[in-house]
């Protein structure tokens, strides 16, 4: 009997093990593919290992603008995979020797909840039954899939083909304008990869702020991506070396490959839900902020109990779980989540969104603060970017905030650690920042806020 047994070894999921298993429980972890879960493996780190080689290559071209001469680059699609699969692996071995440094015992298989407290698990060698005091749900998510494409076909993939193949494609269609349409985009353009972006929506990431949107689109705008917004794919027709997608306006795009990033769907199916009566919410597992489900022994994280998909909130979740489950008392209401998009530049926010700010606080007050102003922003040459804050102007109290620019989505912390803490910006104003970086843009905003800017007009 153990006293925590884990379905799932995403983010959320070997967190909550190593959590656990420090606060002394003899834990288990069920794991059906890999270690470090989406995530690790096909999702935020190989993307951003991706990210970060073509803005190197991006840079390398434009080098001459800082007195350096260059050759003409050229793009090892098999090197650059190499090295993507690399830095994964690296990563996945880690957290394999942590599990084990903290005697967690792996079992991979298949595993589905037979009782509130048993998990029976399909393995290789048979089917083996786990029992444990209480168990934790951490089964993540995966692509969704639209029916209606003919995914038989080698043209269509998903990011889990786009991050494990070993080459990079000629031209590609990225169906779906959201973060993760918008990240393969800024790769493929500065890889100089012919790129086509379909987006069903009037606006690109239109789940966050409007300033974001517009960051992102010009971005793209620039490297090239062709935007098609308000526009819908209706069919694919694969053929022998090129897909073609046909538009709900009758016009036709034609690429090498499509890559389908509309979303991610939840895995509750075929673990148990149903027979123990386990109570979702609008297709997740219903959770406090305990993280507990409505049976008092089975705890649920991550992206099968949020509709915010973050790999940093399963992590959270998945602490403040094992955190109950070992006798400390712990929550968290995961209303303040910071957000980031690792597009060129980078954007990141937390909080409420401008349109959001001004309904809960119609007299809301703004600040911003560009880039162009930053001293350190002008040595690096990456002067496109903001910081905005938004606080009710009588408290002082930050409702959301917006970072655009590079290192966005390090520099949004400062302002998510005032929020959890119900600092004012004032208290953010006052606080001395290392001159120059690019964090003291968050002053300079706060400085503005408060009628006093320095640095700006």
């Amino acid at each position: 009997m153990y006293d925590v047994a884990i379905l799932g070894a995403g983010p959320g999921g070997y967190v909550a093990a190593l959590r656990a298993a420090m606060r002394g429980a003899k834990v288990c972890i069920i794991e059906e593919k890999y270690l470090g879960g989406t995530c690790l493996n096909v999702g935020c780190i190989p993307t951003k290992a991706m990210l970060h080689a073509s803005d190197i290559f991006h840079q390398t071209l434009n080098a001459k603008e800082f007195g350096i001469n260059v050759a003409a680059p050229k793009v090892d699609d098999a090197a650059f995979m190499q090295r993507v699969s690399k830095v994964v692996k690296n990563l996945t071995s880690g957290v394999r020797f942590l599990l084990k440094k903290r005697s967690v015992e792996v079992v991979n298989g298949k595993g589905k909840l037979t009782g509130k407290d048993t998990i029976t698990v399909k393995t290789k060698d048979g089917t083996q039954e786990i029992k444990a005091k209480s168990i934790i749900i951490a089964t993540g998510s995966r692509a969704a899939k639209p029916a209606f494409l003919p995914w038989d076909s080698d043209r269509l993939m998903t990011t889990d083909e786009a991050t494990t193949s070993d080459s990079l494609p000629k031209s590609i269609l990225i169906l779906g304008g959201g973060v993760i349409g918008c990240e393969f985009a800024t790769v493929y353009s500065e890889l100089g990869i012919e790129t086509t972006l379909v987006e069903m929506l009037d606006s690109l990431v239109g789940n966050l702020d409007a300033d974001i949107s517009k960051s992102v689109t010009k971005s793209l705008k620039k490297r090239g991506v062709n935007i098609l917004t308000s526009t819908k794919l209706v069919s694919v027709e694969p053929q022998a070396d090129k897909v073609t997608a046909k538009l709900e306006d009758g016009s036709e795009v034609t690429a090498e490959k499509i890559l389908v990033a509309i979303g991610r769907k939840p895995n509750i199916e075929n673990i148990g839900m149903k027979e123990l009566n386990i109570e979702l919410d609008n297709g997740i597992i219903k959770v406090d902020q305990r993280c507990r489900t409505n049976i008092d022994n089975i705890y649920a994280i991550g992206d099968v109990a949020e509709t915010m998909q973050y790999a940093h909130l399963a992590s959270r979740m998945g602490i403040i779980a094992a955190d109950n489950i070992t006798g400390k008392d712990s929550s968290d209401d995961r209303d303040i989540v910071p957000t980031g998009i690792y597009t060129h530049p980078e954007a990141a926010s937390v909080g409420l969104s401008e349109i959001q700010a001004k309904e809960k606080c119609p007299n809301v007050k703004i600040s911003k603060f560009p880039y162009t102003a930053s001293g350190i922003a002008q040595a690096y040459g990456k002067t496109e970017g903001m910081v905005k804050l938004m606080a009710d102007p009588q408290l002082g109290e930050i409702l959301g905030a917006v970072v655009i620019g590079q290192h966005a989505t390090d520099i949004i912390q400062e302002i998510t650690l005032a929020m959890k803490n119900e600092l004012t910006v004032e208290e953010i104003a006052n606080t001395i920042h290392p001159h120059p970086t690019f964090t003291e843009a968050v002053g300079e905003a706060a400085e503005g806020w408060e009628g006093l800017p320095l640095h700006s007009i």
